[in-house]
């Protein structure tokens, strides 16, 4: 049997002050999320790439022979836009999803958004606070502004914000294609080898996720080897 991966943490982050500057130049009104008998409180969305371009539907699911396309506020967004383009695959749905202060989302699954089922939901933390609680398959995640993730929504999760600011997510909904696949190998391989699951990389465990990024030639791996390489440096 095919072991499920459950989530993912991505070895190089994105800009968080880039991110938080685009975000700060958005007005558009907050559409309250449709899932409304899993949460309790302010749980609302800005769609930046929709089925037809809608600033008004967040559903992910492709119908009606519609297609995905970027809204209006995309174009408010450059380095929101490289974010999404860097994983060299189909992007579906781009949401910001708020988590207000107060607010909380019950344990619920996703049915078939896994990584194994052909679509990866990718995260990256925008604003967040350290009394965010993020629980997957019964285990917390603490996720750091810019950093990245992939998490199996097929699996149970919940979410709660006690902090007083809100909690701010950049989320794609991207198809799985051979160099997204080969990212993902690269990535997962390395985690095995380590006996426990750290929240950070080892500067080791960096180099030889980079070496191995680099054997794939593809130009989303060569991307993120760069952007690891380029956080190595800073570091030293």
């Amino acid at each position: 049997m095919k072991q499920v991966i459950r989530y993912i943490r991505f070895p190089f982050t994105f800009s968080s002050q880039l991110l938080q500057q685009e975000f700060s130049r958005l007005s558009h009104h907050w559409i309250r999320h449709y899932n409304v008998a899993h949460y309790e409180g302010d749980w609302s969305a800005l769609p930046l790439r929709s089925l037809g371009g809608s600033l008004t539907d967040l559903l992910p699911e492709a119908r009606e022979e519609k297609t995905f396309e970027d809204t209006v506020l995309m174009d408010a967004c450059p380095y929101m836009r490289v974010v999404i383009d860097s994983f060299g695959c189909q992007v579906m749905g781009v949401r910001l999803l708020k988590l207000a202060p107060g607010a909380l989302i019950r344990e619920h699954r996703d049915a078939e958004l896994s990584f194994e089922h052909g679509e990866a939901r990718i995260h990256v933390p925008i604003f967040t606070n350290e009394l965010v609680e993020f629980y997957i398959d019964g285990e917390r995640v603490v996720m750091e502004e810019g950093s990245c993730w992939y998490m199996n929504f097929n699996l149970p999760h919940r979410l709660n914000n006690g902090g007083d600011t809100d909690r701010v997510h950049l989320v794609m909904d991207l198809k799985v294609n051979d160099t997204l696949q080969k990212t993902f190998d690269a990535v997962a391989d390395e985690r095995k080898k380590m006996t426990t699951m750290p929240d950070a990389f080892s500067r080791v465990e960096k180099e030889n996720m980079i070496a191995s990024l680099r054997t794939l030639g593809a130009a989303t791996a060569l991307e993120m080897a760069y952007r690891m390489e380029a956080e190595l440096a800073k570091d030293q």
